[in-house]
């Protein structure tokens, strides 16, 4: 199985290639069999803080590549009162493809954007107040995103199958202590007359 170094993309046993979002999902799945919109849901509340976000289509489209791929299987459940439901689970192929993807790709450097450090970044050309403003609204996101960690960490301390999961929650507990923490630094020196400033 071929890779290509630096890309995220590693090619299969068919010849075609799979990008990391494929890879993502089929590590999810690995938690147990689920449908397409418990996969989102999940998606949203542990990668999406820290790797990405799709859009539902593009969540489906993965899951009918792996299927086809033979990495995943599909079966239909029929619901009362309700439209049928697909269950997706990782196949045994599924799992050695994905061992096999973490373990060769190359996870390459981190980028990471911040809109916040933008508007910093080039506060000499906006309003003072605008700007603490905006400031103000990152750190109380930034406080909400702690507590909703802090909330899963107790959710999930001493179960050992959440063990590797807990280490990136760590970090992302880190971070927003950090960036709170930043915040206010950032506010305390703007809040201090005489600070130069570009003219716009």
């Amino acid at each position: 199985m071929p890779q290509r170094q630096g890309s995220h993309v590693l090619a299969d046993a068919g010849g075609g290639e799979l990008p990391a979002t494929g890879y993502a999902i089929l590590g999810l799945l690995t938690f147990g069999e689920m449908s397409g919109y418990d996969l989102g849901k999940l998606i949203n509340e542990t990668i999406a803080h820290f790797f990405f976000k799709p859009a539902k289509s593009q969540v489906y489209g993965e899951l009918r590549r792996l299927v086809a791929r033979g990495y995943a299987t599909e079966r239909e459940v029929a619901q009362r009162a309700r439209p049928d439901k697909r269950l997706y689970a990782v196949s045994a192929r599924g799992r050695k493809a994905l061992r096999q993807w973490l373990e060769e790709s190359n996870a390459g450097s981190e980028t990471v954007r911040s809109p916040a450090c933008l508007k910093v970044f080039f506060g000499g050309l906006m309003d003072r107040e605008t700007l603490m403003s905006q400031i103000r609204d990152g750190q109380r996101q930034a406080r909400e995103n702690l507590a909703r960690f802090q909330c899963i960490e107790r959710e999930i301390a001493g179960k050992p199958e959440y063990f590797f999961p807990s280490l990136v929650l760590r970090r992302g507990l880190a971070h927003e202590r950090a960036s709170i923490r930043w915040a206010t630094e950032v506010l305390r020196e703007l809040e201090q007359p005489g600070r130069q400033e570009r003219g716009g």
